[in-house]
């Protein structure tokens, strides 16, 4: 009897304790699976259930993530600035992009009555012509015309416009481009001319092929056929049958003869 009573307690017993270690069997899986949810914590993708599923496999729809909303919310502000600061820069580039527009058609516009060169001070306050305001609006009523006497790039000076070339060009040629612009090579008949041109800005230190030379006579020879009143000769020595203005000279003795085949600048005039 006493044995029956010891068999069943020992198996009592051995329940009880096989009971314990299942239950910490379960209290140990049950750590290990929240390590694991602690460590994929937050990723959105699921892993791999078969070594050979594909790589680029689509996530577990069981596993659930969120979205910071206050980190999203930041990026639209961001990217809001930004667009808003883009385009003010834009404006302001268009702001400048039609001022200077406006700065070189102001620079480069020809205003109405605008007198054609500001003349040297030096000259005889008499001998400066400028566009008088109220004679421009009496030979063009019209408000839409200009007065230009001369025209751009030449030069008003006793009721005769003067041009001072950039390119080089032979005596001929330069005579042919003078009259293509409807003049001639400038042709000097009194002082004041020789002055004035002798002095013009830029002209010093430059060669000018001027309208005289002895081509077709003997004697030296204006291209209209003016008798060679009054002379300005330099150093006569040099060979040539043309002449040119020496802006290295004084004005008393600037002229001086050259070879016509030479490329210089020159001089023209029209009435």
């Amino acid at each position: 009897m006493e044995s029956k009573v010891v068999d069943v307690e020992l198996k009592e017993i051995a329940k009880v304790e096989e009971d314990k270690e299942k239950e910490d069997q379960e209290k140990e899986e049950t750590k290990a699976d929240v390590a694991e949810e602690a460590v994929y914590e937050g990723n959105i993708y699921s892993t791999l259930t078969n070594p050979c599923e594909h790589e680029y496999g689509v996530p577990s729809s069981a596993r659930s993530y969120t979205v910071n909303k206050d980190a999203s919310v930041d990026i639209h502000r961001q990217l809001r600035v930004y667009r808003i600061a883009v385009l003010v820069l834009f404006v302001i580039c268009v702001l400048l992009l039609i001022g200077l527009l406006v700065l070189s058609l102001k620079l480069t516009g020809t205003q109405p009555c605008q007198a054609v060169e500001q003349l040297d001070r030096s000259l005889p306050e008499q001998d400066v012509q400028t566009c008088d305001l109220k004679k421009c609006e009496a030979v063009y009523p019209q408000p839409q015309r200009l007065c230009i006497e001369c025209g751009r790039g030449w030069y008003k000076f006793e009721n005769t416009c003067y041009h001072l070339s950039r390119n080089r060009l032979t005596w001929q040629q330069s005579r042919k481009e003078c009259q293509r612009m409807g003049g001639d090579l400038a042709v000097i008949t009194n002082e004041r001319v020789q002055m004035y041109l002798s002095k013009k800005k830029g002209n010093t230190g430059l060669h000018y092929w001027i309208g005289l030379s002895h081509l077709e006579k003997n004697e030296w020879t204006w291209i209209n056929n003016t008798v060679l009143t009054v002379r300005y000769w330099g150093d006569l020595s040099f060979p040539g049958e043309c002449a040119i203005l020496d802006g290295n000279e004084p004005p008393e003795r600037s002229w001086r003869p050259s070879s016509c085949t030479l490329f210089l600048q020159y001089i023209c005039q029209k009435m």
